[in-house]
């Protein structure tokens, strides 16, 4: 340990020299980003080396880099971990455990990239069918791109979490393919921590943002479509897109609300005896959507001679009134009586307004706060951060609900799942346990939920982990669990099932397809836009659903719309439910050219899936916030 924490201090960022398996262990204890690089020896992995050490030069205080030369005294450690480099292997760890295998490319900005989001998706820049987008990493870079190229150019700057730069990036990279040798469409990561003088510079405060420049200069903000056809045509004819009119004061509106500011706010409070304030924001969506209903509101107050007035104050001009009564977002709606702030009103629309007004009474107090479920005596197991690893490792099969107390759905499974433990209650290797992932987000984020209820089994820890997707009764827990290993939810292959005893019956049911584990890339890489439908049969929401998506893909075939409506059955097809995360149903994911874009989140009527598959790029204007 000693010559280890020598070399570590020598080489000041990638740890080197270590040997014992101990110390190995050690490392994965307190450390939660490791990358290993073995090497069978340092002079045929030369080159990788000088990138892996390149590489921790960035990284440092996100991330450890620790070499391993299994050659020389390593050779131990190296077999005990059963590695063999050729000349060499890049293993990832997270949290303690083995996470994967490195499956980027062996550039030091790959290597970088890959430390600071171990979990996340491949970037952008080493997609495939984006080589003619320029991908900029930085500010410098940024800044020198402008200066020398002489084409048009179109920026866009995007953030790797961002749902609608997700959609919009194939159709960015084929209009890039399009307008090649014409002009130039480059892209930057503007949510990396060294893009924040690039934020602050070009005012970017959502994504996606794109910025038109010529010669170096900006010109405007791009406002068009947000696909391939769009971009392509503003390109070749780029012009600046007209001003929006901006938004009329609300106190300027002729209406009968009474418009309050600081010198009149404790005049007209004291005068009127019943006063409904709406405390707003110009900017606030909410407000603006409330603004309509307080104007028919306050209408027929003063038409049916109701007692009181609506008033309202910008919050953002008054912020001292704002402050004085502690409004912390909009629209606030407070209630005064004689003079006296009374209490805070929930209420919207103009009829709920006026009903108020009618009879002004104070909401009832909430319920009383739930009992914990760890506090209800049962057989479940409730885990914490200092006992989740522990207990897992002692238990050959233990199936674990990750949840949140406010969640409606992990509600209705949990007495399922409480009276499904008691039948194991005399099985020392069978245990059912949870995790309340509002106060142990650390567990739930290392085991990849996204969603609640998450129930995944587990075996001794991490022998075997899989998610379980069966139904959410007692018995189908208890049958899982009688043979884990080989659940009978999983024993039917989904050829042991006709389509017709799930679709069947619904109007259009012969328009969609049915993907299997082992259909599934085959057909999506086939070209075709593809939007899939993730189900369970025992899926109340899913039986709803089922009528409008049928029906969906009848009327595309008819209207000749491109595309196909697809269904998987997750309960049958498990690969593909890990493979994409599925922790409820129905989900609905779109492919292009065989890669996920985005998940489905709109209506699920037929209208609307039908419009969404029409042009399933985002609409003008929408962007993620930061």
């Amino acid at each position: 340990m000693q010559n280890f924490q020598t070399k570590q201090n020598a080489q000041k960022i990638t740890m080197e020299g270590l040997t014992d398996i101990k110390d190995f262990k050690k490392i994965l204890r307190t450390k939660n980003n490791v990358l290993v690089c073995y090497v069978s020896s340092l002079k045929q992995a030369s080159n990788i080396i000088k990138i892996f050490r390149e590489a921790a030069e960035v990284v440092k205080g996100q991330g450890t880099m620790l070499l391993v030369d299994c050659s020389g005294e390593a050779k131990k450690l190296c077999k005990k971990l059963k590695v063999s480099p050729e000349p060499f292997l890049l293993k990832h760890y997270k949290d303690g455990d083995f996470h994967k295998d490195y499956d980027r490319l062996e550039t030091v900005q790959s290597m970088v990239n890959f430390m600071r989001d171990p979990t996340g998706d491949v970037p952008w820049e080493e997609d495939g069918t984006a080589v003619d987008v320029v991908h900029i990493p930085d500010a410098l870079n940024l800044a020198k791109f402008l200066r020398k190229e002489v084409r048009p150019i179109l920026v866009l700057f995007y953030a790797p979490w961002c749902g609608f730069c997700k959609q919009l990036k194939p159709e960015f990279a084929l209009a890039a393919t399009e307008l090649k040798g014409h002009s130039v469409l480059a892209a930057i990561d503007a949510n990396r921590p060294e893009n924040v003088i690039v934020r602050q510079h070009f005012n970017i405060t959502g994504f996606p943002i794109m910025l038109y420049f010529e010669n170096g200069n900006l010109k405007f903000l791009y406002e068009g479509e947000n696909n391939r056809n769009g971009l392509v045509g503003f390109m070749k004819n780029p012009s600046k897109p007209p001003e929006k009119p901006k938004d009329e004061d609300w106190s300027a509106v002729e209406s009968d609300v009474v418009h309050l500011t600081s010198e009149n706010f404790d005049t007209v409070i004291t005068r009127e005896p019943s006063v409904l304030v709406m405390f707003y924001a110009p900017w606030c969506g909410h407000c603006k959507k409330m603004k309509p209903e307080y104007e028919k509101a306050a209408a027929v107050l003063k038409t049916e001679k109701i007692t009181g007035i609506t008033a309202a104050i910008d919050a953002t001009k008054e912020p001292a009134v704002a402050a004085r009564y502690n409004v912390q977002g909009y629209p606030t709606v407070k209630y005064f009586k004689a003079g006296q702030f009374a209490f805070d009103v929930n209420v919207r629309d103009a009829s709920k307004i006026t009903e108020f007004m009618r009879n002004p009474r104070e909401p009832p107090p909430p319920p009383a706060p739930e009992t914990a479920w760890s506090e209800e005596p049962s057989e479940v197991v409730h885990l914490t951060a200092e006992t989740f690893k522990t207990f897992l490792k002692k238990k050959k099969h233990v199936l674990v609900m990750f949840y949140a107390p406010w969640c409606g759905h992990c509600k209705k499974a949990k007495p399922e799942f409480t009276a499904a433990a008691e039948h194991f209650k005399d099985d020392p290797k069978v245990k059912f346990a949870a995790v309340d992932c509002t106060k142990f987000s650390s567990i739930c984020g290392a085991v990849d939920v996204k969603g609640y209820p998450t129930i995944k089994y587990f075996h001794y820890h991490n022998k075997e982990t899989k998610s379980y997707n069966g139904g959410r009764m007692e018995v189908d827990f208890v049958n899982f669990m009688k043979n884990p290993l080989s659940p009978v939810s999983e024993a039917f292959t989904a050829h042991e099932k006709t389509d017709g005893d799930e679709w069947g019956k619904y109007e259009g049911a012969e328009s969609l397809v049915h993907l299997l584990d082992d259909t599934f890339d085959a057909f999506i890489s086939s070209g075709d836009p593809v939007l899939v439908m993730f189900y369970a049969p025992w899926c109340g929401h899913c039986k709803r659903m089922k009528p409008s998506y049928s029906l969906a893909a009848l009327q595309m075939k008819q209207e000749h719309i491109r595309g196909v409506l697809a269904t998987v059955d997750a309960t049958v097809n498990p690969k593909l439910s890990n493979k994409f995360n599925i922790l409820g149903f129905p989900t609905l994911k779109f492919f292009n050219n065989g890669i996920f874009v985005s998940d489905y989140d709109r209506k699920r009527t037929a209208e609307d899936i039908k419009n969404f598959m029409k042009l399933p790029s985002p609409v003008i204007g929408d962007k993620d916030e930061l």
